[in-house]
């Protein structure tokens, strides 16, 4: 019996021994490779940094969906009167934004008679919605002040001043034209008035 408690006991050990050697190699061996590693990972953290700010300016640079709601006012001027959230930032509510809208997509009836919708079709006092791309945090331009009195003098007495330019037109994406909207071809085949049925 004794020998076989021997032998259970000498067994056991056997077996432990190679898994604490084994163990403990591996963390011996490791130490200095562990410096190297975390040394590794403390240069690609940093690399990791550099990416997520090159991230956040691309993020800056991406423009976003401003969309206008105002009264139309004549040469590509808008009366912003609402507006989503950029537009709302920006201060462009309660102030006249001019834009460009040769390239836009116009979304308005043909009401100059002539073929093809133009911006001569969208006419003053039209309620129109405008959209357009912007770089994040665009503001509206600030209004041009009237001259100093000591300005005037400046000018009488020959200076030149640089002449103030008008702020740069924004080029508008889209244009919806909510007073005249565009009619479709149904809608043009239908009478205008439902004819009488005859009495009988």
């Amino acid at each position: 019996m004794t020998n076989r408690w021997m032998a259970v006991v000498l067994g056991a050990a056997v077996l432990a021994v190679p898994g604490t050697a084994v163990a403990k190699g591996d963390h011996g061996k490791g130490h200095g490779k562990a410096k190297h590693e975390k040394a590794e990972h403390h240069k690609s953290h940093e690399h990791g940094k550099k990416g997520k700010q090159h991230k956040a300016s691309k993020k800056a640079k991406k423009p976003k969906n401003f969309v206008f709601r105002g009264v139309y006012k004549g040469d590509g001027v808008v009366t912003v009167v609402s507006g989503n959230g950029w537009v709302r930032k920006g201060g462009y509510v309660g102030k006249d934004v001019a834009f460009d809208l040769s390239a836009a997509k116009l979304i308005v009836a043909d009401t100059d008679g002539v073929p093809g919708v133009t911006a001569a079709d969208v006419q003053a006092g039209d309620v129109v919605l405008v959209q357009a791309r912007l770089p994040r945090g665009s503001k509206a331009p600030e209004p041009v002040e009237a001259p100093q009195p000591e300005e005037t003098t400046a000018e009488a007495s020959g200076d030149d001043a640089p002449a103030e330019e008008a702020p740069a037109a924004i080029k508008a994406r889209k244009l919806i034209d909510f007073t005249h909207p565009p009619v479709s071809e149904d809608q043009e085949a239908e009478p205008a008035e439902p004819s009488e049925a005859p009495a009988s």
